[in-house]
C-alpha cells in the first residue's frame, strides 16, 4: 500500500475547512436565492464587512486570491501605469503573469527586507523612475503577512501609506493572511487597513479555514467606478455566488477568523521554539505569524522529506544547505507539532551519524 507523506505543514492551503464554514455552505446550497450576488447571503456579508471596518466600504466576492489581487489592481490601472511591490510579492512571483496579462501595466519590484518593503527603499526606487521613459507609478502593493512570514506594524503601514498618498499613489494590500497579522499584533482588521490608509484590500479567508473565499474591499470611493463591470469581465461573478459570502458570514461571526489565526500563530511559535533546540537548523526570518522558514543541511532535508511534504525555496549547492518553509493552520494541534519536531530531530540524528 502506498504511503502518503504528511502534508499538514506544507501550506495552510492544503488543510480542510472549518466545520462552522462547512455548515453554512451546506445551508446556503439548500435554499433558493437570487443569483449573481443579489442573494441575502451577499447582502448580509457586505453589511458585516461594513460593521467590521466601520466604514461604508464596497465589497466584491472572489473565488481565488489571484483574481482578487489582479482585479483590485486592475480597477485603478492603465497600461501606462505601474505597481511598486516587493520582489517576492505574490503578484510578481506566484501568479503566472496574471497581473501583466489582465492589466497590461508594469510591476516595479523593490528588494525586500525580511519580506517587507522598507520606506527608504520605496522612496529611493520611486525617485529612480523616469517620467515618460518608465511607466507612471500608480500603486504601492503590500503583502500582509509577507511572503516570508513577517508582519508590517501599524507604524510601518502608516508611513508607507502617507508617502504613497503624498505622491498621488494609492495603496493596495494583499491580505491573504491578514487575519494572522491582526492576531499577531493584537489589532483589529480595521486598524491594519482602513485606519492606516489602505485604499483597496484583497481579503482572504481561504488560508485560514475557509473553503474558497476571497473578497475585495474598497475603502477609496474613487476606485468603485466600473468595478462591477471589471468583476464580471474577470469571470468572478458567479450565478450561485451565495456560497462565498456565506463563508464570510461564518468566518466573521464571533471572530472565528481570530480564533483560527491565533491557533495557527501559536502553533508556529511552538515549532520555532522547538527548532531552536536543534543544532543544525537555523531560523531564517522572524516567525511573526504562521510561516516558518528554516535552513538545514540538504542531506537532513532529504531525510525529513521522506515523511513530510514541504516547499523548498532555495538550494545552496556550495554549502549543501536548503531553505524550506513550514506553515501552520487553523487545525494544527500540539500533537502535530510534537511529531514534527521529533521528525526533525530524527533527521538530524541520522545526519550526524
Amino acid at each position: 500500500m502506498q504511503e502518503y507523506k504528511i502534508t499538514q505543514f506544507a501550506s495552510d492551503n492544503y488543510v480542510g475547512t472549518h466545520p462552522e464554514i462547512i455548515k453554512i455552505i451546506n445551508e446556503s446550497m439548500l435554499v433558493t436565492e437570487l443569483p449573481y450576488g443579489k442573494d441575502t447571503y451577499s447582502i448580509r456579508a457586505k453589511e458585516e464587512f461594513r460593521r467590521i471596518f466601520q466604514t461604508d466600504c464596497e465589497v466584491y466576492f472572489f473565488a481565488t486570491g489571484t483574481a482578487s489581487n489582479v482585479v483590485a489592481l486592475q480597477a485603478a490601472l492603465r497600461s501606462i501605469d505601474g505597481v511598486l511591490c516587493s520582489d517576492v510579492a505574490h503578484i510578481a512571483q506566484d501568479e503566472c503573469g496574471a497581473f501583466e496579462n489582465f492589466t497590461g501595466a508594469k510591476l516595479f519590484t523593490i528588494q525586500n527586507v525580511n519580506g517587507k518593503i522598507a520606506l527608504e527603499s520605496l522612496k529611493k526606487y520611486f525617485n529612480s523612475i523616469h517620467p515618460i521613459r518608465h511607466n507612471y507609478p500608480k500603486i504601492v502593493s503590500l503583502t500582509q503577512v509577507t511572503e516570508y512570514g513577517t508582519v508590517y506594524t501599524v507604524e510601518e503601514l502608516k508611513e508607507i501609506c502617507a508617502f504613497a498618498h503624498a505622491k498621488s499613489m494609492i495603496v493596495h494590500m494583499d491580505g491573504a493572511r491578514l487575519a494572522n497579522a491582526a492576531a499577531a499584533l493584537n489589532k483589529s482588521l480595521k486598524e491594519l487597513t482602513a485606519d492606516v490608509g489602505i485604499d483597496i484590500l484583497s481579503f482572504g479567508a481561504t488560508k485560514n479555514g475557509a473553503l474558497l473565499a476571497e473578497a475585495v474591499i474598497i475603502f477609496n470611493k474613487s476606485l468603485i467606478k466600473d468595478f462591477e463591470y471589471i468583476h464580471k469581465q474577470s469571470m468572478q461573478l458567479f450565478s450561485k455566488m451565495r456560497f462565498i459570502p456565506a463563508q464570510f458570514l461564518a468566518y466573521l461571526k464571533n471572530d472565528l477568523w481570530h480564533e483560527c489565526a491565533l491557533n495557527s500563530n501559536s502553533m508556529a511559535q511552538k515549532i520555532a521554539n522547538g527548532i531552536k533546540e536543534i543544532k543544525n537548523i537555523r531560523l531564517c526570518y522572524p516567525v511573526d505569524a504562521n510561516e516558518i522558514f528554516i535552513e538545514l543541511p540538504t542531506a537532513m532535508k532529504d531525510e525529513f522529506a521522506k515523511k513530510y511534504y514541504f516547499y523548498v525555496f532555495a538550494e545552496n549547492l556550495l554549502e549543501k544547505t536548503s531553505l524550506i518553509r513550514l506553515v501552520t493552520s487553523f487545525n494544527t494541534n500540539s500533537d502535530d507539532v510534537t511529531e514534527l519536531i521529533a521528525a526533525l530531530k530524527r533527521a538530524e540524528a541520522d545526519y550526524i551519524k
